[in-house]
């Protein structure tokens, strides 16, 4: 009720939309550590969805591997998904 009268005679104007590219040398340096044995982890406050696509892009997720069990979102690491106190 407190925004009805804001609400009416709406009209999508324009959409925007940002990026904030890769730094120059990341993907190869992920690569480079890779095929040294070194297992390269991203963590993040993205959301997952914006997470995967930053993997990928930088090589830290590769074609082959399951977004499912590679890229989780940290709830699922707590016990019954809760911080701890």
């Amino acid at each position: 009720q407190k925004f009805e009268a804001c609400r009416k005679s709406l009209r999508l104007v324009g959409l925007v939309a940002s990026i904030d590219p890769d730094r120059d040398g990341v993907p190869e340096s992920v690569v480079a550590a890779r095929e040294a044995g070194i297992r390269v982890v991203m963590i993040t406050g993205d959301y997952l969805k914006t997470a995967i696509a930053i993997a990928r892009n930088v090589n830290i997720l590769q074609p082959q591997d399951d977004e499912q069990v590679s890229a989780v979102d940290c709830a699922c690491l707590r016990p019954d998904g809760t911080y701890l106190p």
